[in-house]
């Protein structure tokens, strides 16, 4: 059995005909056939049922398939890691919150690009919960997260921005022009908050049920545009980290009377082999970091 013989069957698999599979890899039909017929007579099994000039896959065929599933992924996977190695490992797969990340990845890279041009970013957004799982199976070098209140023992931080919470409204409303606001004068008021499974979401709601009250929430959205535009239309209020609601225009920002603070950390693997430039950019950000935010 060969990879290249595990590759034309689960094409066949997928695409469910000799025409189509062999369309798809860029190969000739006979090639496809030959495959699966040599995998057959090896394993002395039938992986394809021919019936009516139509080929269906066996019960045998699909417990095989479904096992070299995950070996080519896996074999997918290695050639992307090796061909990284032999492009100086230039690439750094980066993990950023789903709400937050554009915002945060754009003051923290600032001018990374200029001083190395040669390193290209992938970028995954992701839940922070999410963040913890991509780094640890190595899926991610690096992720910004929202800091939870525990960090698994196997994960390292730098935390790059401490911020706040501040009440966001529109210009019109009731509320724009006080100093600061309390939870309690905002508790029937509708709000608009990121998805409800989030962690700055739940850092809100548990403030509000810890002070006894029961907030008013209108909606959950995931992307910030969707909460920028109900906000900045006077149809909801929000909480945003204080740094980026200063950058949405049309939208007047009120601090809270009692601090909810919200952590921003840069996280990887303990004990990691470093991709070099992953490196690089840590020390980056570890010299920005206490000048820059």
């Amino acid at each position: 059995m060969t990879i290249t013989q595990m590759q034309y069957f689960a094409a066949f698999c997928q695409y469910g005909s000799v025409s189509k599979s062999a369309e798809a890899l860029h190969i000739s039909q006979p090639s496809v056939s030959i495959a699966i017929k040599d995998l057959e007579k090896e394993f002395g099994l039938t992986l394809l049922n021919r019936e009516n000039k139509q080929l269906k896959i066996s019960q045998e065929g699909m417990y095989f398939y479904e096992r070299i599933k995950d070996i080519l992924s896996q074999i997918h996977a290695l050639e992307v890691q090796m061909t990284d190695m032999g492009n100086h490992l230039n690439r750094i797969c980066l993990g950023i919150p789903n709400f937050t990340g554009m915002f945060l990845f754009s003051i923290l890279m600032d001018d990374f690009h200029d001083a190395h041009p040669d390193i290209n970013f992938e970028v995954k957004q992701c839940s922070s919960s999410i963040a913890f799982k991509m780094i640890e199976d190595n899926s991610c070098d690096l992720a910004i997260i929202v800091e939870p209140d525990t960090i698994p023992d196997t994960i390292e931080t730098l935390r790059v921005l401490s911020s706040e919470f501040v009440y966001c409204v529109h210009p019109d409303h009731h509320l724009a022009g006080v100093k600061d606001v309390s939870l309690t004068e905002i508790c029937h008021e509708p709000l608009i908050l990121n998805q409800e499974e989030s962690f700055m979401t739940k850092q809100i709601k548990k403030r509000f049920y810890d002070e006894g009250l029961v907030p008013n929430i209108l909606l959950y959205a995931v992307q910030l545009p969707i909460i920028e535009e109900f906000v900045s239309s006077g149809k909801a209020g929000t909480f945003l980290s204080k740094e980026l609601a200063e950058t949405l225009p049309d939208i007047v920002t009120i601090p809270l009377k009692k601090i909810i603070p919200v952590n921003f950390s840069l996280i990887w693997k303990k004990d990691k082999t470093w991709r070099k430039k992953a490196s690089v950019l840590v020390k980056y950000i570890m010299d920005k970091c206490p000048i820059a935010i």
